[in-house]
């Protein structure tokens, strides 16, 4: 979609688009506790595992949810990096990685560098078919703006 085609019909994909982050971000929350900052931590870190960059372009859900994240050559974040980017306190994105490590989510290694682990993968499942929900209205969305 070209971005004037956006322009012209922004208040539709808005709506849209807002009534669907919300139900996805409903979801965040709930699975992370009520918490949204830790849901934001996780998911600033599991950027960082799985980069955009580095992603494989043919890689399918079934391959996403088999392959181990320790296959993967994540991009290193630490605490202070994850609190820069973020803007929330360092001593908060302490607690939270804390939070993430102590339910087996996240894990250290000897550098302090904080990356996902399989079992974050595996206990998120739900999320990965929520964000999946979530990018399918969005391309409707689109798609039934582009016929105005």
């Amino acid at each position: 979609m070209s971005e004037d085609a956006l322009r012209r019909n922004f208040g539709k994909a808005h709506a849209l688009h807002v009534d669907a982050l919300t139900r996805h971000l409903v979801e965040c929350r709930r699975t992370c506790g009520g918490d949204l900052d830790l849901f934001l931590v996780l998911m600033i870190i599991g950027e960082r595992t799985f980069t955009p960059r580095k992603a494989p372009s043919a890689m399918s859900h079934a391959e996403f949810v088999e392959r181990s994240v320790d296959t993967l050559e994540p991009a290193a974040i630490n605490l202070q990096s994850i609190a820069d980017y973020s803007g929330i306190p360092r001593e908060t994105v302490r607690r939270k990685i804390e939070a993430l490590v102590a339910r087996g989510w996240v894990r250290r290694d000897e550098r302090r560098f904080v990356t996902v682990t399989d079992q974050a993968k595996d206990d998120l499942l739900g999320l990965t078919e929520s964000a999946i929900r979530y990018l399918r209205e969005i391309e409707a969305a689109l798609a039934a703006s582009q016929l105005d």
